[in-house]
């Protein structure tokens, strides 16, 4: 078991045993590789969707960035034979569209940071090793359905939902339809423990009969 999971909580998907949603979470192989920079702060967190995206694709790391005096190895961000891209909306990223994608002539290295935004913001600002990595955004989609944290604004999505949005433009559609479909269902059974959702409400996979009983 992960160090600070209580007993109570699955080791894998981290929620109220009678909520597990292990079963739920898929194993998407893909050419694109996901290297997810999280903030030591998200680490512990059991909501954290960077953590859940790590388990659905088995081409995906994470690094634990935010401590003092670390900083990121140069030689991680740049792999033999892929193009390294940083999901980032800084003023001179690129829409990552269809027409972008096809421009592309190798498997991309997709670089997401996973914190919160004044966070991530200072991590852009003073993290040499992302220098010269061309930056990408998201173009203007449907609004979050990550209900479990405040957005910074109406346009923000989650880290998971960025990443599913990405590879849906780099790859796989139904890749990006099977990483939406099992946070929808961490974020109802989330919300159902938490006493916010009515079992009637979680269409997606329903509250299990043994953990109504608790």
């Amino acid at each position: 078991m992960r160090p600070g999971i209580a007993e109570h909580r699955c080791p894998r998907c981290e929620i109220r045993k009678p909520l597990c949603f292990c079963k739920w979470i898929p194993k998407i192989t893909l050419q694109t590789r996901v290297m997810i920079l999280m903030h030591t702060f998200e680490e512990p967190l059991t909501t954290n969707t960077a953590k859940l995206t790590n388990k659905a694709l088995t081409n995906s790391e994470i690094q634990i960035h935010g401590k003092r005096d670390e900083r990121l190895s140069p030689e991680s961000l740049h792999l033999p034979g892929m193009t390294s891209l940083l999901l980032y909306p800084s003023p001179n990223a690129i829409e990552l569209t269809p027409e972008f994608a096809a421009t592309l002539t190798s498997p991309v290295l997709l670089i997401v940071p996973d914190a919160n935004w004044r966070q991530t913001t200072k991590f852009m600002r003073r993290e040499p090793a992302l220098v010269g990595i061309p930056r990408v955004k998201l173009c203007a989609g449907p609004p979050s359905e990550y209900y479990l944290r405040t957005q910074r604004n109406e346009s923000g999505v989650c880290t998971l939902e960025a990443i599913a949005r990405a590879i849906g433009v780099l790859e796989s559609r139904e890749a990006q339809e099977q990483l939406e479909q099992v946070m929808r269902v961490m974020v109802e059974r989330t919300l159902w423990s938490k006493g916010k959702l009515p079992a009637e409400q979680c269409i997606h996979s329903g509250i299990p009969a043994e953990a109504r009983k608790h």
